[in-house]
């Protein structure tokens, strides 16, 4: 048992010291959140870039990884439908109609029985508006960071793994954890940390954010204990939909994380998630390595 415990702890060290060394020479500046990942069994080795949605910085992150990196893969958050709508959205050959609700979340309304086109094109309406204002008066652009990513990894060669959920699989699970209450709920901020629960330092974070300007504001709380915070809350509060949207989508990814990295072996793989993903893909990824080895954090608070 003692020797057993010497050779882990020695793993560790040689993963860590292996993860500095690989990164010093692929990639400069380091991106705020990320980690490294190796597969002990195929040698595989993952750049693991937790993002924000509305980041643009996020976006810029990705993509001087993937170009120092160069990898042989690259792996998003995404599903095949979403992959395709993303692209089908950025080359024009879609253009929804005006207050139109993305269609996971159209699904999502009509199976918990929404009232029809008055709730939806509010809704949509709503999710519509704040888009736009995103997009226009700030240059934040939802989920920039997977369309970079799908780019440079054309632009590269790479293969590229689409490791998220089938988005319908999503909402079946969403359907079963929640009712439109809760859905109304969410969508009012009813999910949000509360700054009386946290610890000083993370409270005045929140506090001081100031929403006027997204941009600034995203990169504020774009860090892991933030992050951690938001998906407490969500934990606390609606405890079957953080495991719809976090526990279950984090099995399934760190699955074909580990199918990716093992399918030719000693590959380089960056692999792109939202930040609330990255405590729990590292935490599986340790598991199926043993005793939590092959995960070193790079960056990120």
């Amino acid at each position: 048992e003692h020797l057993a415990a010497m050779a882990a702890t020695a793993t560790r060290a040689a993963c860590r010291a292996f993860g500095r060394r690989a990164l010093s020479a692929a990639t400069s500046p380091v991106p705020e959140t990320m980690s490294y990942l190796r597969d002990l069994r195929s040698g595989s080795e993952v750049y693991l870039v937790g993002t924000a949605h509305i980041s643009r910085k996020s976006a810029d992150e990705v993509r001087s990884v993937i170009r120092s990196v160069k990898p042989d893969v690259v792996f998003v958050e995404l599903c095949r439908a979403r992959a395709e709508a993303m692209r089908a959205a950025r080359s024009g050959a879609r253009d929804d109609p005006a207050g139109a609700l993305p269609e996971p979340l159209r699904q999502l309304l009509r199976s918990l029985g929404a009232p029809g086109d008055l709730g939806e094109k509010l809704l949509g309406a709503g999710l519509k508006a704040v888009y736009q204002l995103l997009r226009q008066f700030h240059g934040l652009d939802p989920g920039l960071e997977f369309k970079v990513a799908m780019d440079e990894c054309d632009a590269s060669g790479a293969r590229l793994v689409l490791g998220d959920c089938d988005q319908d699989a999503t909402i079946r699970a969403l359907r079963d954890a929640i009712d439109l209450a809760d859905v109304l709920k969410l969508l009012a901020g009813g999910g949000a940390a509360d700054p009386a629960a946290l610890d000083p330092e993370l409270a005045a974070l929140f506090q001081n954010a100031d929403w006027r300007d997204p941009a600034r504001a995203v990169e504020t709380l774009k860090t892991r204990k933030a992050t951690a915070a938001m998906a407490a809350a969500m934990r606390a509060q609606f405890p079957k939909v953080a495991n719809a949207m976090l526990d279950q989508r984090d099995d399934v990814m760190t699955e074909r994380l580990l199918e990716a990295a093992r399918e030719r072996g000693e590959e380089k793989i960056v692999a792109v998630v939202g930040m609330a993903h990255m405590d729990g893909i590292e935490r599986r990824w340790g598991d199926a390595q043993g005793d939590g080895l092959g995960v070193t954090r790079i960056s990120g608070g």
